[in-house]
């Protein structure tokens, strides 16, 4: 199969014995597969000025990990749970347009940014698109009947405006206790989990916030 051309790097230092191919392991669905990366692709919603690197990707256990051996990216980690956005889209490497998969995610310990993925194989490539948008799809199915409160909406677009749980009080003029009592259905609902500096949202919790934004909109 004819390949593009690959970003900067050598394939051959990230070289292990594992096999390149999906394996018949029901936990670990791709093990070193080749790819380009790109990390972050964006901060927030500021493109970056990074490159695609080459790498090698391991997805087990609801985790991407991505080792390259450029300093600036390192390994990049991206769990399931983190996935705010999954999208398809293009990338030139040396001229070549080449598909990419860009995941919107978390990045500890409160950082948002988009990293793009070049699976080199077209048959890995697939099992890799159809096995993150499936996920992505599935937490997005979810949030559908998810009932929650004016104020909980209030507390949820709070903590998606980047005020950790020391701060809301003071945001939201309610007594402590009071927003205390509103966070326990939102970790029920798997949108608020614990963070270095309190209570943030998850990658679930972005959808959800991001629907709220959407709806508003709307309107």
């Amino acid at each position: 199969m004819h390949r593009p051309p690959e970003p900067r790097g050598d394939h051959a230092s990230l070289a292990e014995r594992s096999p390149w191919i999906v394996t018949d392991q029901p936990s670990e669905l791709l093990t070193e597969t080749p790819v380009g990366v790109l990390h972050p692709a964006r901060r927030g919603g500021r493109v970056t000025n990074a490159e695609m690197v080459v790498g090698r990707m391991t997805v087990k256990n609801r985790l991407i990990r991505c080792r390259t051996t450029d300093f600036d990216t390192g390994t990049v980690l991206i769990r399931l749970s983190d996935v705010i956005y999954v999208t398809t889209g293009k990338h030139t490497i040396n001229e070549t347009t080449v598909d990419t998969v860009l995941i919107r995610h978390l990045q500890p310990p409160s950082s948002v940014v988009t990293t793009a993925l070049h699976v080199w194989d077209d048959r890995e490539r697939d099992v890799f698109v159809d096995y993150v948008t499936r996920y992505y799809r599935k937490q997005k199915r979810e949030l559908i009947g998810l009932e929650l409160t004016d104020e909980q909406h209030e507390l949820l677009v709070t903590l998606y405006s980047g005020i950790n749980q020391f701060d809301i009080t003071d945001v939201l003029s309610r007594p402590t206790e009071e927003i205390r009592s509103l966070f326990g259905p939102l970790r029920e609902a798997g949108l608020v989990g614990q963070g270095g500096a309190g209570s943030m949202l998850t990658g679930r919790g972005f959808m959800y916030a991001n629907e709220l934004f959407e709806d508003d909109d709307a309107m």
